[in-house]
C-alpha cells in the first residue's frame, strides 16, 4: 500500500513539475519575448555579454519550427532560460545577458537572491 502511495506523490509531483514548465513557456511566449533582441553582431556580444546556452531549432522534440518562425521561437526560448540577446547563425542562436541581469520568463529582471550588499 505504501508503495501505491509512494508512487502516486510522484506522479503527481512529476505533474506539477511539467505544468509550472508549460506555464512558465506560455509566459515567455506571450510577454518576455518582446524583451529580446536578435543580432547577428558575434564579436559585439560574444566579447562583452555573458553567454547563456545554444538554442537550436532543430533539437525542438515536438516540432521544428518554420523559418517564418525562428525570430519568436529564439526569442521565447532565450527569455525563458533568462537571456536577452539571441545571435542568430540560421537555424541556430546562441543566448546571451547583455543587460543589468537575468530575466523571468515575463521579461521582468530576475531579482539577486544574494540580499543586499
Amino acid at each position: 500500500m505504501w508503495r501505491f502511495c509512494l508512487a502516486a506523490l510522484l506522479v503527481t509531483a512529476g505533474c506539477a513539475e511539467m505544468n509550472e514548465t508549460q506555464k512558465q513557456h506560455e509566459i515567455a511566449r506571450t510577454q518576455g519575448k518582446y524583451m529580446v533582441r536578435l543580432s547577428n553582431d558575434v564579436e559585439g556580444v560574444a566579447g562583452r555579454c555573458k553567454f547563456v546556452r545554444a538554442i537550436n531549432a532543430d533539437d525542438e522534440p515536438d516540432r521544428r519550427p518554420l523559418d517564418a518562425e525562428l525570430a519568436d521561437y529564439f526569442r521565447e526560448e532565450a527569455v525563458y532560460y533568462g537571456a536577452d540577446t539571441v545571435v542568430v547563425r540560421d537555424r541556430v542562436g546562441e543566448a546571451y545577458i547583455c543587460g543589468p541581469g537575468p530575466l523571468n520568463p515575463d521579461g521582468t529582471l530576475k531579482k539577486s537572491d544574494a540580499g543586499p550588499h
